[in-house]
């Protein structure tokens, strides 16, 4: 789900990094906010283990090389800048086109319980039967449904009960 406090966390961190990309024109720049933005994260109580896991994924996310996440410089940080408007540009035309669907009722929010195991895996695994189901079945296909999931997270019963002891 989104309101998740750790995808939250790890949203807020890669947010920061695409506004600094957006922003900062020079590589110097860059690196300046992004020390900024580690440096507010590790005052704020976040470990730099989290710090260095978000900045790989994002880096990653841009670079396909372990090499080049390495070893950011003026040329690499103009391919990611780059790259980063083009995210951007792709994640509002996402955002335009599920609005028009959700507008001419085609678009189905699925919201399922999500108490272990690769929720990636899940969604891939659903969203490949789902698309069998309707190319498979012409009038079905008509309709132009598409399908978006949400999890909601199911916490353990120990935690809960755990919960209760501690408030005894």
């Amino acid at each position: 789900t989104k309101n998740h406090p750790r995808l939250r966390h790890r949203q807020w961190f890669r947010y920061a990094l695409i506004r600094a990309g957006q922003y900062c024109s020079s590589f110097e720049d860059f690196e300046e906010e992004r020390r900024y933005i580690e440096m507010t994260f590790l005052t704020n109580g976040y470990s730099l283990d989290f710090i260095e896991y978000n900045l790989r994924q994002f880096y990653s996310r841009f670079f396909r090389s372990e090499y080049k996440i390495k070893d950011i410089n003026r040329h690499t940080y103009r391919i990611l800048r780059r790259e980063l408007f083009r995210l951007v540009d792709e994640e509002k035309r996402e955002l335009k086109e599920e609005q028009q669907l959700q507008k001419s009722n085609k678009l189905i929010r699925l919201h399922y319980v999500f108490d272990w195991g690769s929720r990636c895996q899940f969604n891939e695994k659903f969203y490949k039967l789902w698309s069998d189901i309707i190319t498979k079945d012409p009038i079905f296909k008509e309709f132009g449904l598409k399908i978006k999931l949400n999890t909601k997270y199911c916490y353990s019963s120990n935690m809960f009960l755990a919960r209760i002891r501690k408030d005894m």
